[in-house]
């Protein structure tokens, strides 16, 4: 295994070309990627503000985050599906924002719309969830669904997450003065007391709550990598789970990217954690023997550490560029 070689991690990538729609009889259609190289991205997730993690109906105007029985401790869960649905946003406002300054370096009264179109041979951009195109790089990457005609595959794969708290230290509740009001307040007599029918009682996962996560990249393009890396950031500022424009605020410690499928999963950080000191040794395992802890069986595991992997972040642009040229 190779530590910190950022060349050599690039060059283990897949090329842009996997990104670029090609014709199959009257189709326009992403080609097949069995290209067997993966990258995994490590790290942990801390909250920052109040985080409903909800994938459930409420009780009447109650809500409940989800919980789960977990290695001895009951932990609050965040599924992979709501993690997925906020980075996917995030990675298609990039997408749309790079294409935007991409159009107005040809043409100032361009848009992205109208390079979009043109790019993917589409009459509306794509729009998430119900106006999938299946053509274009966010759909390459996060999968779609073109109802009766075709789907394309996920090439990203998340993972269900857990607390490393017990949901006894991390999970709180609303008193009544707290409750968010619903229903019709218009005709309310404000020199009453609100009722308790028209307040919504909740529960919520306290901020210093720490989430570790794996995300594998299935045959990644650097352009991938860098654009989730920069997706992560900010779908942390605009918030996970319910009532997200107020709360579910994150921010992402990333401590390992490697082209090495991990021989670790989530349970096995919780461990790390259980065993000795929270965040710091699932950091200190990482760090202690990362070329144990990653594997490929075709090529040599690249594996970069926290300081290496951020600099990725910074060939967003670059890789775009080349991306665009490919579509012309």
């Amino acid at each position: 295994m190779l530590l910190n070689d950022l060349d050599a991690f690039k060059a283990e990538l897949a090329p842009v070309d996997l990104l670029i729609p090609v014709r199959e009889g009257n189709k326009s259609v992403l080609p097949s990627h069995m290209t067997n190289r993966l990258v995994s991205i490590v790290g942990v997730k801390t909250v920052q503000s109040r985080f409903l993690a909800v994938s459930h109906e409420g009780e009447s105007n109650e809500t409940y985050v989800d919980k789960v029985e977990l290695t001895n401790k009951v932990r609050a869960e965040f599924i992979a599906r709501k993690m997925k649905g906020a980075e996917r946003r995030a990675a298609m406002r990039l997408f749309r924002q790079l294409a935007e300054e991409h159009a107005k370096e040809r043409d100032a009264n361009q848009g992205w719309e109208a390079l979009f179109n043109r790019w993917f041979s589409t009459t509306q951009p794509c729009r998430i969830p119900n106006a999938l195109c299946t053509r274009c790089w966010n759909d390459s990457l996060f999968g779609s669904l073109e109802a009766g005609k075709g789907a394309t595959f996920a090439r990203i794969r998340y993972f269900d997450t857990f607390s490393l708290q017990d949901a006894t230290d991390c999970i709180a509740s609303t008193s009544s003065e707290e409750g968010m009001a619903i229903g019709n307040t218009v005709d309310e007599d404000l020199s009453r007391d609100r009722g308790s029918a028209s307040l919504h009682y909740y529960e919520y996962i306290k901020a210093g709550t720490h989430f570790p996560f794996i995300t594998v990249i299935e045959s990644p393009t650097l352009l991938d990598v860098s654009g989730i890396l920069n997706a992560v950031t900010a779908a942390d500022l605009r918030g996970y789970g319910k009532y997200s424009a107020n709360s579910g605020k994150f921010s992402t410690e990333i401590l390992a990217v490697s082209t090495g499928l991990p021989r670790f999963s989530v349970l096995d950080m919780l461990r790390w954690a259980d065993a000795d000191g929270g965040v710091s040794a699932i950091r200190d395992s990482l760090d202690a023997s990362p070329e144990g802890l990653f594997e490929s069986h075709v090529r040599e595991a690249v594996t970069l550490d926290r300081a290496t992997s951020e600099s990725l972040k910074l060939e967003v642009k670059t890789e775009f560029k080349k991306y665009a040229d490919r579509l012309g």
